[in-house]
């Protein structure tokens, strides 16, 4: 969701606001910045003042990213008469024209349309001089319609570009992006509105009472959110309705309800992000959640290990009513059942002491003929499996077990000494939910990582195991004067992440692209953990990071790829390219920093 709340504002004091977001940085490549402000336009318009600046700031960072030499020109000015291309009803006598017009290289009449797209370039391959745009023009066109205009460009190879926001000089209801749903009341001398999310079920939240039983679910479908509202109060529910995952999360760290349905095909961000927002959240990470999606059913290894069920939809009444028993199930259940896979006595008794408790009941094994044994004549929700075992490894106990159709347990965490090989990882992958390398910190991790896939809610553990993982999600510990190098050609994203870093105690080092970062990590072999972004110009993350890897001190450095693209074989695809671990853009603070904590322990 997106508010829109306008108000009278100078065009002089936009202007002013270039020139200091702006000039330093343009001196330092070298360029001219021109901001010319026409006689004919008034002195003030009726906008939202962040969202017009936002959008000023992305062509202004797209501007500087493309031009190596000359000069950017800034003009507010009226919409010429014989301006053809304005879509809607915009009348031009009614609107102002900001231009960015700069003397870079320019882009080819048929990428014209394609550049706002996201992450798109004018120019391919890796070894390309150039990124792509990002997410940044994409953002920009749809907040222009947002404010009631439209984002035009002019522009030739070599000639430069010139991008042209046109906006209304007073924001009015009708020129607010076709299907919002729009609520408006003056106020003194200008407006404010705000763009409602869809019209969803009412729901149970005015009523809760503290014994309530309350299921959130996350549902954009009106319709089909009723039916879940209903099918919720048949069991005893109460039920809270969010139409988006930003409201969904909200909801979730408010009530921590008992459990959570979702929907993967969102209208803000995706159910992937959300759940693992969720899971990475230390109030919300016990939740049960189920997904009921269109979406097909051959999720990803982590979503199915976050996870109590997945349907598909469309479903009968029977089988929404089996998803919400999946997670009664869950609620009910008093005591889980956990089998150690251990051969050495003493570890065997720390982990038993460490995480069994009246909720869970501990069967022990203490190799891989015994664990084969007990596997095939038990049920157990979670297995802690050391890698070497005296009869074989861990790897050879699980294709061992695939190999007889034992069917495995929903959680396996591989939890030992050994210094794994990538390969060994790559092939444990396929049956495991997590390695823990024993070492620092590696017992909070066990305990946070039993503790989220037994569904135990961490107020109810002894204090003494409370305070542990309370302990692991410290965030000033694990990060104190660790470096980070962050390669990053988006100045914004750069600094955003740097900001974000050093506030948890790290410092930073920033490279535009991957050529750069290499040159870094050549001067500063001491970085601890690299954040590497995908789409870049002169060498993209892929090959950085296979660059990397090839050089013997960096083959166990962390890397984690920071990227927009968010699908599975996207995700493979950094893996196979020498990423240790993947995250999607926007970026989630907890989420960034459980990734980087668990990497930095190993």
């Amino acid at each position: 969701m997106i508010d829109i709340k306008a108000d009278k504002v100078l065009i002089k004091s936009i202007a002013a606001a270039i020139e200091t977001d702006f000039r330093h940085q343009l001196e330092g490549k070298g360029l001219v910045l021109e901001i010319n402000v026409d006689d004919n336009i008034p002195l003030t318009i009726v906008t939202d003042t962040k969202r017009l600046i936002q959008i000023i700031k992305n062509l202004m960072s797209n501007a500087i990213k493309f031009t190596e030499k000359g000069k950017i020109i800034v003009a507010f000015k009226p919409v010429p008469g014989d301006n053809k291309l304005l879509m809607g009803e915009l009348d031009p006598d009614s609107a102002i024209m900001i231009s960015i017009s700069d003397t870079g290289i320019g882009i080819p009449a048929e990428k014209h349309n394609i550049i706002f797209e996201a992450f798109k370039q004018a120019e391919g391959g890796t070894s390309r001089e150039y990124g792509g745009t990002g997410l940044g023009l994409s953002i920009s066109r749809e907040m222009a319609s947002l404010l009631g205009g439209e984002i035009q460009l002019k522009s030739e190879v070599g000639e430069g570009s010139t991008f042209m926001l046109i906006i209304p000089l007073e924001l009015k209801d009708n020129q607010l992006m076709k299907g919002s749903r729009v609520k408006g009341q003056v106020q003194g001398t200008g407006y404010e509105r705000a763009i409602q999310r869809v019209e969803t079920v009412p729901d149970d939240r005015d009523g809760l009472n503290k014994e309530d039983k309350v299921m959130l679910v996350i549902e954009d479908d009106s319709s089909f959110a009723e039916i879940m509202k209903t099918q919720c109060h048949e069991r005893g529910f109460k039920c809270l309705l969010s139409s988006t995952g930003g409201d969904g999360l909200a909801l979730a760290e408010k009530y921590l309800p008992a459990g959570i349905i979702l929907d993967i095909n969102l209208p803000d961000i995706d159910g992937y992000t959300v759940l693992d927002t969720l899971k990475s959240n230390f109030r919300t990470r016990h939740i049960p959640v189920h997904i009921i999606s269109i979406h097909d059913d051959n999720i990803s290894g982590t979503a199915s290990a976050y996870t109590v069920g997945y349907l598909r939809k469309p479903a009968s009444k029977e089988e929404l009513d089996g998803a919400l028993g999946r997670i009664e199930a869950v609620l009910n259940k008093k005591v889980s059942d956990l089998l150690v896979i251990e051969d050495d006595k003493y570890q065997r008794e720390n982990i038993v002491q460490l995480i069994g408790n009246n909720d869970v009941k501990v069967t022990e094994a203490v190799d891989g003929k015994e664990a084969v044994a007990k596997l095939k004549s038990g049920k157990y929700e979670c297995v802690v499996l050391d890698f070497l075992l005296p009869d074989m490894t861990g790897l050879q106990l699980l294709e061992k077990l695939q190999l007889e159709k034992v069917t495995l347990p929903s959680h396996i965490i591989v939890y030992t000494v050994k210094d794994l090989t990538r390969e060994e990882c790559d092939k444990l992958h396929k049956y495991v939910d997590s390695i823990i390398i024993k070492g620092g910190k590696s017992e909070e991790r066990l305990l946070d990582e039993t503790a989220l896939f037994l569904h135990r809610i961490v107020s109810g553990l002894p204090q003494r195991k409370q305070e542990m993982i309370k302990r692991f999600y410290d965030k000033d510990s694990p990060f104190k004067d660790k470096k980070v190098l962050i390669v990053e050609d988006d100045m914004r994203s750069a600094f955003s992440l740097s900001e974000i870093l050093r506030e948890n105690g790290m410092k930073t080092v920033n490279a535009e692209d991957g050529r750069k970062a290499l040159d870094i990590l050549s001067r500063e072999p001491d970085i601890d953990i690299v954040l590497m972004d995908i789409m870049m110009p002169v060498m993209d993350g892929y090959e950085t990071m296979r660059k990397i890897r090839v050089q013997k001190g960096f083959r166990k450095l962390p890397i984690i790829a920071v990227t927009a693209k968010a699908m599975q074989e996207d995700r493979d695809k950094c893996i196979d390219a020498g990423a240790s671990d993947y995250i999607t853009k926007p970026v989630n603070t907890d989420r960034l920093l459980s990734v980087m904590r668990i990497w930095m322990y190993k």
